[in-house]
């Protein structure tokens, strides 16, 4: 009797066990098919960025034997007919290809390897480590400058419309330009809020020069559009008068600016109500009816900045 007992308590415990085994399994297998479903929408998801950096990491240094020339360059009024004078000469030079990879190889490299950090770090100098890192950290104390400053694109590192290049005694290199790169500059170019403690008036001239030659503070980075104003520190105390050579209009000194319709470009539009933006577009589209369509640039700036102030929703 004992052992008739004893045997039906070992099947329940085995078909127990069965049935715990089987639940076990099936929770196993949901378990990796939600892992497996979430690394594939991870990859797609990702794939647009993963497959170029493998592509780079596998690319060769190229050896190039060309050697670098250092030419002390002064500017001029006649250096380019888009570039204002500096109050002091500045130290820039002009430069052949470099040998050592550049900072946009290096910098694709360093969000996937350990090996792409390492390399990058050796390119930088002191000023280097300090501003290209607080970069590419992701900016967590919001201390970077993302609407003039520079940002990485299919391109590479960019700054406006031009390639961005720093060496290890922390030059800087724009557009085949190298620049004394000063605590002032970096600070300058990269933060949204610069330390005026930092630069100084020859570095307000060099950065200056550095965004006429690479159109960051233009919209679209193209020297045709109007300059990208706005309220912030940066371009109301630094970028705003630096950049302001825009002309008065003379043509009548009891007319507002805002009531005229002349040929002449403009070269950004600056405004505290909005109301003074509809006036103008107003006056312009008048004018456009009239057959006048030498203001289309300058109606489709005052459109995008009530855009962007959220007076146009579309």
């Amino acid at each position: 009797m004992n052992d008739t007992k004893n045997i039906a308590e070992r099947e329940r415990t085995a078909k127990l066990i069965a049935k715990t085994r089987e639940s076990i399994r099936k929770k196993h297998r949901a378990l990796k098919t939600g892992i497996m479903e979430s690394e594939i929408a991870l990859e797609k998801k990702f794939k647009p960025i993963v497959e170029p950096l493998r592509q780079i990491v596998d690319i060769t240094e190229r050896d190039k034997s060309s050697k670098i020339r250092d030419v002390v360059k002064v500017k001029t009024l006649k250096d380019s007919q888009h570039h204002f004078p500096s109050t002091q000469d500045e130290e820039v030079f002009e430069t052949s290809n470099r040998t050592d990879p550049s900072l946009e190889t290096s910098v694709r490299e360093v969000l996937s390897t350990p090996q792409g950090r390492d390399r990058l770090n050796s390119q930088l100098g002191p000023l280097g480590h300090i501003y290209i890192n607080a970069l590419l950290s992701g900016d967590k104390r919001n201390e970077i400058d993302h609407v003039y400053g520079v940002y990485f694109d299919e391109n590479g590192t960019m700054m406006g419309d031009k390639k961005f290049d720093v060496d290890t005694d922390d030059t800087i290199i724009i557009d085949g330009n190298r620049y004394k790169g000063t605590p002032g500059l970096y600070e300058l170019i990269f933060k949204r809020l610069p330390d005026d403690d930092i630069y100084t008036e020859n570095d307000k001239q060099t950065y200056k020069s550095i965004l006429l030659t690479t159109n960051a503070h233009r919209r679209r980075h193209n020297a045709e559009m109007p300059v990208k104003s706005n309220k912030g520190y940066k371009y109301k105390y630094i970028i705003g008068p630096l950049v302001s050579a825009h002309r008065t209009m003379s043509l009548g000194a009891g007319v507002p600016t805002t009531m005229r319709v002349t040929d002449d470009k403009v070269d950004y539009v600056h405004w505290d109500d909005p109301n003074e933006l509809v006036d103008r577009l107003q006056l312009l589209d008048a004018s456009r009816t009239a057959g006048n369509n030498a203001h289309d640039n300058e109606i489709l700036s005052i459109l995008e900045e009530l855009r962007e102030a959220g007076f146009i929703i579309n």
